[in-house]
């Protein structure tokens, strides 16, 4: 903290803690496309089972329920388009074959030299000792999120990125 922080009074600090909050905001963009209609398709598209809008949703990909006010339509676009393009450092896919066979793909949580915690592509938390699995790979840059190059129109690429560029944080439902 800066010299003298001590001295602000609770308001003075909210004020501060609010103004580096919305460093990273992103001002609200006009565009192409019909959100109701995006919010439709994110759902129709399964994109619900991974993804946490409001109260609503999955877990393993990251919750959009504030994306729009911290990411632009064209970065928004290009992750549709190609998603392993922007993942964050700390995310990483992982597939893990047990002692038994079975091979489990997810998402780690944690890991240490002894253990590692994963959260599979179905949303259930696994949690091993890496003495006891057969095998553990590690695949940078890949992402369980499939691209959507192809597989939406023009229009619903545009109104499923309206429906992101929307969710601002300022629903806890999520049902725009």
């Amino acid at each position: 903290m800066p010299p003298g922080w001590w001295v602000l009074n609770d308001h003075e600090m909210w004020q501060v803690a609010a103004y580096v909050r919305s460093l990273g905001r992103v001002a609200p963009e006009n565009v192409p496309g019909d959100a109701q209609a995006g919010g439709r398709l994110f759902r129709a598209t399964g994109c619900i089972g991974c993804h946490q809008v409001g109260l609503e949703g999955g877990r393993v990909g990251p919750p959009l329920t504030d994306i729009g006010s911290r990411r632009g339509a064209s970065h928004l676009r290009a992750v549709l388009l190609d998603p392993a393009s922007s993942l964050s450092e700390d995310f990483l896919q992982v597939q893990v074959v047990t002692a038994d066979g079975k091979r489990i793909t997810g998402v780690r949580l944690n890991e240490d030299t002894w253990s590692i915690q994963l959260r599979d592509l179905s949303d259930h938390l696994h949690s091993f000792w890496k003495e006891d699995l057969a095998s553990l790979e590690k695949q940078p840059g890949r992402s369980p999120m499939p691209s959507y190059r192809g597989r939406l129109s023009d229009k619903e690429l545009d109104d499923f990125v309206a429906y992101l560029v929307s969710l601002r944080g300022d629903t806890l439902r999520g049902d725009r």
